[in-house]
């Protein structure tokens, strides 16, 4: 990694950079990303490659370790984020987003612009830090992750031909009938909560994306994990946690308990949806959730002050 005097910033004139580009994402998926990025790039040390098949990417993450790369664009939405992302763990490299999806939370969280044509822009003068990441039953995620409600809408916007906020948002509307709550025992650091929960959502990032903040003080550097509990309610309830949830007010709620901790026991009454930033997913009736501190380094524009 090419590194100034000034500690953890990165020498931009001789970054060498892959950039991933999942063009079928979100609502961006009509643009010519690899036009944008040759357009916004003005230094020589990058390669465009595609990134639409998951099977592709341990070979082409890989390929970036040999050929000495410096950082991997993850060009499109938090799941192409987390696919990416998850091979760069424990590796020098680090991880960079040009955001393309639907929601692009982590990069909300990170600081970059959502306008994919600023990334690089943003990216002058930036440094790279390393983040924390967790993996639940072994298997790792970078921001957050959920079970309930939120998993059950995670399932249906995966299979959605129609993209962005306003489908996020119709879905949610009719996943609501189908949805119930369900009793779990959630453990934190050997403290035991019991809880017939709307939502179980572990985070080590502060939002889901367009700004729905549901762990408002979560850190990704403080080795820390968030875990949101909310209960049972009804639509009514519901609708009056919306403006909290993008007010970044969520935790003023008297229906939401937010406890901190490195180590998470989920147990509920039988195997079931789960989503893993934002992916769709079948895990077991317990579930073993679990920090892993400062393993994955990112690269961070000069704008982000703290993460």
């Amino acid at each position: 990694m090419p590194i100034s005097q000034e500690e953890g910033q990165v020498d931009y004139s001789s970054l060498k950079a892959l950039f991933l580009v999942n063009a079928r994402s979100g609502p961006n998926r009509k643009r010519d990303m690899t036009a944008v990025i040759r357009h916004s790039c003005d230094w020589d040390g990058y390669e465009i490659a595609p990134c639409e098949r998951r099977e592709d990417l341990d070979d082409v993450v890989a390929r970036a370790q040999r050929e000495q790369f410096d950082v991997v664009f993850a060009v499109g939405g938090d799941g192409t984020v987390h696919e990416v992302g998850k091979r760069l763990i424990g590796t020098e490299l680090a991880l960079a987003i040009m955001p393309t999806g639907s929601g692009n939370g982590l990069a909300r969280h990170i600081g970059f612009p959502v306008d994919p044509r600023k990334t690089v822009e943003a990216c002058r003068d930036a440094r790279v830090i390393a983040i924390d990441t967790a993996e639940v039953n072994g298997i790792p995620f970078i921001g957050t992750m959920g079970v309930g409600y939120d998993a059950l809408i995670a399932e249906r916007f995966a299979s959605s031909h129609v993209r962005g906020f306003r489908s996020y948002m119709k879905i949610g509307m009719r996943a609501f009938f189908d949805y119930k709550a369900g009793h779990y025992e959630v453990v934190i650091d050997g403290r035991s909560f019991q809880r017939r929960a709307f939502v179980i959502a572990i985070c080590n990032s502060s939002q889901y994306g367009n700004n729905a903040t549901m762990a408002p003080r979560a850190s990704m550097t403080d080795g820390i994990l968030d875990v949101v509990m909310i209960e049972d309610v009804s639509m009514l309830g519901a609708f009056a946690l919306l403006p909290r949830l993008l007010e970044g007010t969520i935790d003023h709620s008297s229906k939401v308990t937010i406890a901190r901790g490195k180590e998470i026991e989920i147990r509920r009454a039988s195997e079931g949806g789960a989503h893993l930033d934002g992916e769709p997913l079948v895990l077991p009736r317990e579930l073993q959730v679990r920090v892993r501190p400062q393993s994955l380094n990112v690269l961070v524009p000069a704008s982000t002050k703290s993460i």
